[in-house]
């Protein structure tokens, strides 16, 4: 695993008439983030299913808390952030802080994701041994990056957020198609509050 410990969250609708401009507009602060504010790993798309259908997302790592107050700062006085946020109908509608546990992830590509699921539940405790006991289904199936944590900010705080990206849709069926065969994963499920999962098509 990286040395990601926080993932800042952010969410924003916007029509479909200005979604292009917008994405490409994303791209930019992502490096923007990367270079002033000392992001270790940024990820935008458009959410593709669920309550935030037609949405983008951006989420951006950091080794502590303190880089998470750096990208605010970036925010402040950068050009391309201002454009953004004066983009014709886009509106923030969530900005969390997830924070994130070591799992034991080993797998996976450099490239970068094409899709994410991102799967919130709530849960009495963190359930480490149930997710590092799964990983090998998500492994086997071409996983190129599993995240797992909790939202210490906003709506919901305190639920649990998994998050696992993939080279393709063929990938997603082939994975929860092997999770509807493992005990684990069923008994995990009896365990748990399943709140949403959502599809992201990443664009960078």
């Amino acid at each position: 695993m990286s040395n990601t410990k926080y993932i800042l969250v952010s969410v924003a609708s916007v029509d479909a008439a200005t979604l292009r401009p917008a994405l490409e507009l994303v791209g930019r602060l992502a490096e923007e983030l990367k270079e002033s504010a000392g992001a270790l790993t940024t990820r935008y798309g458009v959410i593709a299913t669920g309550d935030f259908t037609g949405k983008l997302v951006l989420f951006q790592g950091y080794g502590d808390l303190n880089g998470i107050d750096r990208a605010f700062s970036v925010y402040g006085r950068s050009k391309v952030y201002h454009e953004l946020i004066a983009t014709p109908s886009l509106d923030v509608v969530m900005r969390n802080i997830w924070k994130l546990e070591e799992i034991g992830f080993e797998s996976g590509s450099s490239d970068h994701p094409a899709y994410g699921v991102m799967t919130r539940f709530s849960s009495a405790d963190l359930m480490l041994d149930r997710m590092r006991e799964l990983l090998p289904i998500f492994e086997a199936h071409g996983a190129t990056v599993v995240r797992y944590g909790t939202l210490v900010t906003g709506n919901p705080c305190g639920g649990r957020l998994l998050g696992v990206g993939y080279p393709s849709m063929d990938a997603i069926e082939k994975t929860y198609g092997a999770l509807r065969e493992s005990p684990v994963y069923l008994q995990a499920l009896a365990e748990i509050d399943l709140d949403w999962r959502n599809i992201i098509r990443f664009e960078g």
